[in-house]
């Protein structure tokens, strides 16, 4: 089943016209057979062939593992849900859809995927999952989807750039590591090639740190403290904060961490009061954790004297502090305010905008069916112990020496924070310079809120028209 409509956008000073399909795919098993429908919604410009060929595609999906799209869907592409308050949206229906001003749309044609097993994308068979719920087994998938949408709208010959939120950058690494083929990865030759990849809060490496968990942690806990304006000296700028409490994490914080119970009580006391000076936690209470807090530990500490908590997907969300027993998705004070109003928009949208009447339940995130029981190497439902994101796409710089990536983090995203990945970027061996690092007074999802948004989506509209320049050119002057 494939839905079609027309619609147009102004983007900038630029009327789009576009096309918006919702279609599905049907992608092989490991033994060849039909495996698992794959839909997938995008948007493109109805242009002539020597256009579309120089136009690039943005293959775009989200994480969990076992989350839909319809995050990034209704965050970047050419409609989204209205937020008349960001850090307040509205909890009920009705919900407005509007015309998305930050989308990509003028730059990029855009390709939203939902993985097999998400929203109406299903494996055919129980038997099959072990196939698709897995880090090879998904990416093998994503490949063979990449390669089937791109011969069906004749895109073979256009640039194409990965955008992959969460886990989707384990997603995106896995694929760019895969997409040549060969006997030991696919089975066979591919022939998909790529011009760069965009993340956005990206799951980069699962590796355990132990203490050095609070020293990268600690900047995304002292923005939220300067948010939440819970500092004994608020400075006026966020930026000198951040500056500071690295400095501090790396000169006085990490040798005191490592001299354990043999630190003495002084400096131990000394370590405290700095501590709260950056992060607005008492001394005596940073003292009983053993000056060592984890982010749902501070989630709960940082306004625990006014009733409060904030969340771990965006610390600038707060709620009433709940039980000790919650969900911590459900009931995450981000998460459970501002993914009503995507849920609720999204699949009225596809069926009156866009037509597509799908009898089936859209599945937003799945917990049990998917994420429980994923694959990372080590057995369905095993987490990963030291995996890194980076090797792969070192592997993929190697082949493709203009290669590159473009990593766009929040200051207040304690899933997958700032710290973490610059952390993880020095203990790699990539060629940093082509990486490209962008930060921004955001949560794990940076598309939502305006200001963030049109920073967001300028950053990777530079990126894309930097990563895609020369095979354009190439093209048009042949």
């Amino acid at each position: 089943m494939t839905s079609f409509v027309r619609r147009t956008i102004k983007v900038g000073a630029a009327e789009v016209t576009y096309d918006a399909r919702v279609e599905q795919f049907t992608i092989e098993d490991r033994a060849g057979q039909p495996g698992a429908r794959i839909v997938c919604t995008s948007y493109t410009r109805p242009e002539e062939a020597a256009a579309r060929d120089a136009r690039p595609v943005v293959f775009a999906f989200n994480g969990g593992p076992g989350s839909s799209s319809v995050w990034l869907h209704l965050g970047l592409g050419p409609r989204r849900v209205a937020q008349a308050d960001l850090l307040s949206p509205r909890a009920t229906p009705p919900y407005e859809i509007v015309d998305n001003h930050e989308t990509l749309l003028d730059v990029a044609d855009l390709v939203f995927i939902d993985p097999p097993g998400t929203g109406f994308s299903r494996v055919l068979s129980p038997e099959q999952e072990s196939d698709f719920y897995s880090v090879e087994g998904d990416a093998q998938a994503s490949i063979r989807l990449i390669s089937a949408w791109c011969r069906r709208h004749r895109r073979e010959n256009s640039p194409k750039v990965l955008l992959g939120e969460s886990y989707g950058a384990v997603r995106a690494a896995a694929v760019c590591r895969m997409l040549p083929g060969g006997p030991t990865r696919t089975g066979r030759l591919e022939w998909v090639s790529l011009s760069g990849a965009v993340l956005l809060g990206a799951a980069a490496s699962f590796a355990p740190l132990g203490d050095t968990a609070h020293l990268v942690e600690l900047p995304t806990q002292a923005a939220t403290a300067w948010y939440h304006d819970r500092l004994p000296a608020r400075p006026d700028s966020l930026d000198s904060h951040l500056r500071r409490a690295r400095r501090f994490a790396a000169e006085e914080y990490g040798p005191a961490l490592f001299a354990g119970t043999a630190l003495p009580a002084a400096r131990r006391e000394e370590v405290a009061r700095t501590l709260h000076e950056l992060i607005g936690i008492r001394p005596e209470v940073l003292i009983q954790h053993r000056l060592r807090l984890t982010p749902a530990q501070f989630s709960r500490l940082l306004l625990a004297e006014t009733g409060g908590q904030v969340g771990m997907y965006d610390s600038r969300y707060a709620l009433p502090l709940g039980q000790a027993d919650q969900d911590p998705v459900g009931d995450d004070p981000a998460m459970s305010q501002y993914v009503s109003m995507f849920s609720g928009a999204l699949v009225p949208y596809l069926r009156d905008e866009l037509g597509a009447n799908y009898e089936e339940e859209y599945r937003f995130i799945e917990f049990a069916r998917v994420n429980g029981r994923w694959n990372y190497g080590s057995g369905p439902g095993a987490l990963p112990s030291s995996a890194s994101i980076l090797p792969d796409f070192a592997v993929a710089m190697c082949r493709d020496p203009e290669f590159q990536v473009l990593v766009c983090q929040g200051y207040y995203d304690q899933v997958t924070s700032v710290g973490a990945l610059d952390h993880a970027l020095t203990r790699e061996p990539v060629d940093g310079t082509r990486f490209q690092v962008r930060q921004y007074e955001s949560g794990h999802m940076p598309y939502l809120g305006q200001e963030s948004r049109a920073l967001l989506a300028d950053d990777i509209r530079r990126f894309i028209a930097e990563t895609t320049f020369h095979a354009a050119q190439e093209h048009r002057s042949g």
